[in-house]
Parts: structure tokens; sequence; C-alpha cells
């Protein structure tokens, strides 16, 4: 009779755990069904208010989901710390850890407690050293730095935030991290602090001297009117990689400085040439001012445009002339003096042409000049 009662005892132990297991999943599965994030958040509270510690099966799947599931009422310090207690039990994907891993510090840094969410980049920064898989990795610490950029930016204390995203780009070359680090300098551009963008710059370029830290230093020291310095650091980085930009930037310094300085016209000549054949959009400008500068160094040459024009224009005043005297009227109608008159103009406009034809015969040795300089540039940029 005591073993039939005692079995009778465990067996309804057994099934009260059960049933208490079926609602625990029950109220998990409700609550993840909720569409509105942060009514679902709310339930997830009630979930984890009632059943944290009692080792149900979904508890760790709910300390997470509260962390990442976005709501704007959710409170951050719970928030990270549900993320923090998710990541100490068993049973979360690789993804969903990382998933918190990134969320965490942002939830710190939302609610200032900027040590705790610099610890929690840091975090993600170990984590990424320790992967097997180097892509993987290097995305984890940049994106760890980054974060610590953005913060160190956020609480200005920009030469922390500098060299938190010089750091990610050293690890991560990726396009984003240098739009962080020109969101850096358009802030402290904004807030007329160039001489501490300048700083920060050139610690970037210091450790990388590719074309967006050479564009980012270039430009930051020509904001500050150092255009000897922004042209040396753009013709530096240039000539360790030879990018439309730069050359583009190259050549707008120096057809600036050509003309306090002559001496320049042939630097500028092939910089504008290099830039039109690498920026193909802008070619016709950059071609045409390298042309003109060209032009410009032969005195008989540039003096002989003026000379065409004149002659244009010439020949513009006698068929004026022939449109009023004879419009509309037949040869016949025409007297003798008419006649002899309308053949002068002819004449004249016949020289004119013929002056013209001249100077343009005499220009085609200079421009062919021109054209094998092009065509020189051309070949050694591989274009």
């Amino acid at each position: 009779m005591k073993t039939t009662l005692f079995a009778v005892v465990t067996l309804t132990l057994v099934l009260a755990g059960l049933a208490a297991a079926q609602s625990a999943d029950e109220e998990y599965l409700k609550a993840m069904q909720i569409s509105d994030n942060c009514a679902k958040v709310q339930a997830l509270e009630a979930y984890i208010s009632k059943y944290a510690g009692q080792g149900t099966s979904n508890e760790h799947w709910a300390y997470a989901y509260y962390c990442l599931t976005p709501c704007a009422s959710k409170p951050g310090q719970k928030a990270a710390e549900y993320g923090e207690k998710a990541l100490t039990l068993q049973g979360l994907d690789g993804q969903t850890k990382l998933a918190i891993m990134a969320t965490i510090p942002a939830l710190y840094n939302s609610i200032g407690q900027n040590d705790k969410a610099e610890a929690a980049a840091h975090k993600l920064i170990d984590y990424g050293k320790g992967l097997s898989d180097a892509k993987t990795s290097a995305r984890l610490q940049a994106g760890g730095y980054v974060m610590i950029g953005q913060f160190a930016e956020k609480a200005g204390d920009y030469s922390k935030a500098a060299q938190s995203f010089i750091t990610a780009y050293g690890i991560l070359p990726d396009p984003s991290i240098s739009k962080s680090l020109n969101g850096l300098a358009a802030n402290l551009y904004k807030n007329g602090k160039f001489a501490e963008a300048e700083q920060v710059f050139r610690q970037f370029f210091a450790a990388n001297k590719g074309p967006e830290c050479t564009a980012l230093l270039g430009q930051t020291l020509y904001k500050q009117g150092k255009t000897d310095e922004a042209l040396a650091i753009y013709k530096e980085g240039y000539a360790i990689k030879k990018t439309p930009s730069l050359a583009q930037n190259i050549a707008v310094l120096l057809n600036a400085e050509v003309k306090k300085d002559p001496s320049k016209t042939q630097e500028a000549i092939t910089a504008n040439i290099e830039a039109g054949l690498l920026n193909p959009a802008q070619q016709k400008n950059f071609l045409g001012m390298a042309q003109n500068l060209f032009v410009g160094q032969d005195k008989d040459l540039a003096s002989s445009y003026s000379q065409i024009d004149e002659h244009k224009k010439a020949i513009e005043e006698f068929n004026k002339t022939i449109e009023t005297k004879f419009e509309g009227k037949s040869e016949d109608e025409l007297s003798d003096s008419d006649k002899r008159l309308l053949k002068t103009l002819q004449n004249n406009i016949e020289a004119e042409k013929a002056a013209i034809d001249k100077i343009v015969a005499s220009q085609k040795g200079v421009l062919d000049k021109y054209n094998a300089l092009v065509a020189q540039v051309r070949a050694r940029l591989g274009k």
C-alpha cells in the first residue's frame, strides 16, 4: 500500500512538473508571437519574472530577445543586464550571441554608462580575436573599435575617437570606417576645430597613407589655408596610389597656384591631363584647361587665338554689309558700282578666311606637341 501511495505521489509530482513546463513554453511562445515590439518586451519580462531560475527550456531565449527586441520604452539598464545574463546560459546559437554582444555596448551608452559600454565593446573585440575565421575576426574587432570611437566622439573626446577609428581601419580597411572618420571630420569642421581635425588625420595618415586618409588630411589642411602642405600631402598619397579624386585635387590646387607662380605651369598641365584621363565625366574640362595652359606658354600661339577672333568679327561685319545693301536684289538689279562693292566685300571675306587658315596652320605644330604629351601621359597611366 505504501509503495502504491509513493508511486502515486511521484507520478503526481512529475505530471505537475510537466504541466508547469508546458505552461512556461506556452507563455514564451505567446510572447514571441506578439507583433508589437514593446508589448512583446513586456510579455517577456512577465515570463522572466515568473520563471527565472527554474530551468525552463526557453529562459535563455527570453533574456536574449528582451535584450535584442527594439522598443523605445524598454529600460536600457535592464536590457543590457538581461543580455549579459543570456550569455551565461546554455543553448544560444553563435549568431544570437554575436547579436547580443554587439547590442549591449550601445545599450549601456544610451543610458550614459560609458565605462560599461566600452568594456562591453572590448568583450566583442576579445571574442573576435579568439575566432579562427579571419574575416569574421576582423569584422568583430573592427566593429568593437568603431563603437568605442562613436562613444568617444559623442562624449567629445575626439582624439580617442580618432584613434579608435584608425585602429578599426587598420584591422579592416572598409569604406564604412573611413566614413566614420569623415563624419568625425565634419563634426570638427562644423565646430571650427580645424587644428584638432589636422591632428586627428595626421595620425590616420601616419598609420595608413591610403587614398581615404590622404584626402581627409589634405582637405583639413586646405580648409586652414595651408595650400602648400595640402598639395604636398595629395602628391605623396597620389604617388602611392593614383586615384581619380587625388588627381583632381592636385589639378585644382595647381590651377590656382599657377596664377601666382607661372613656373608651375608645366606641372599643372600634366596634373590636368592626368585628372582628365582618370575622371571621364570631367575629362573635357580638365583636358581643356591643360590645353589652355600649354598654349599659353607660347605667346605667339596664345595671341593667335585673339587674332582669329578678330578675323571672324571682320567676316561677320562684311556679311552684315552685304545683307544690308543687297538683300532681296538679283544680280540684274545691281548697278555697276554695287557689283564692284559686292565683289570687294566678297574678296575681303576670302582674305579674312585665308588669314584664319594661315594662323590655324601655324598652330598645328604646337597642338601636335600637346597631343603627343597627352598620349605620353595616357600610356603612363594605362588609359
